[in-house]
């Protein structure tokens, strides 16, 4: 199974998605692919924020490689799955759309954007990512 999570930028939730659940699939063998990915160009090429890369690495996560990537309409069926980390990345998604049919593997799952607060937003926010990919696992796998 493909996945791939979708956030504005890429710089933050999604790459925390990422990592978390690339590595818990790890952990128990799972077979997931995993991947992450922004629907604006504003980061595009740039490393995750610091806050993000500073959380995961609290987590026993390294994720100091990330480089943000845009959405591309081929990533429809490139994955199995697609995860809109809140409602306007799901608007901003409908940029990419070519076939209605490519919705059906686009779910939204919101998750606060810690991008405006502090470290407290980002430790909010893997905690919510984390409580996600553990549910996720065990309602799959």
């Amino acid at each position: 199974m493909k996945i791939l999570f979708t956030c504005l930028g890429n710089i933050c939730r999604s790459p925390i998605a990422e990592a978390v659940l690339r590595k818990k699939a790890l952990d128990k063998n799972l077979g997931l692919t995993v991947a992450s990915n922004g629907t604006n160009r504003y980061h595009k090429g740039e490393g995750a924020d610091k806050r993000t890369i500073n959380i995961c690495k609290k987590n026993g996560i390294e994720i100091s490689h990330h480089i943000a990537t845009r959405f591309k309409t081929e990533d429809f069926d490139k994955y199995d799955m697609i995860v809109c980390m809140a409602d306007d990345v799901y608007e901003e998604l409908q940029q990419f759309v070519t076939n209605k049919d490519q919705l059906q593997k686009v779910i939204v799952v919101p998750f606060d954007d810690p991008w405006y607060g502090g470290d407290d937003g980002f430790e909010k926010c893997y905690r919510s990512i984390e409580m996600y990919c553990d549910n996720f696992i065990q309602n799959n796998f």
